[in-house]
């Protein structure tokens, strides 16, 4: 199953932090949030890593790559902050199943 995570965000509360890295990319346990999220999709059963990208974007395509862990990963660019429903329309191109969603700055 595909796993969209939305990490497009500028993440302007936590400035300083997020100056030079989207919110996504600040640590939390010694590793990027978006890596916390990504173990825990994969953990799920995702097979396809698709991701929303947005502020800073080459920061987490040159951290991330293709693929994480042996899964691949798709990235959609949102070139406007326009929400979270917006974030979502940037990948309508790439799924045509069910899939799983999780927002890149929540960990459980």
């Amino acid at each position: 199953m595909k796993a969209v995570v939305l990490a497009a965000g500028e993440g302007t509360r936590l400035r300083p932090l997020t100056e030079d890295k989207p919110k996504g990319m600040v640590e939390v346990a010694d590793e990027p949030l978006l890596t916390h999220c990504f173990d825990q999709l994969i953990e799920l059963g995702a097979d396809e890593l698709v991701v929303v990208v947005g502020y800073l974007k080459e920061v987490i395509i040159d951290h991330y790559g293709d693929e994480y862990e042996g899964v691949p990963i798709t990235y959609a660019h949102q070139r406007e902050q326009n929400g979270l429903a917006h974030a979502l329309l940037t990948v309508e191109e790439y799924i045509d199943d069910d899939f799983m969603l999780i927002l890149g700055d929540n960990v459980f």
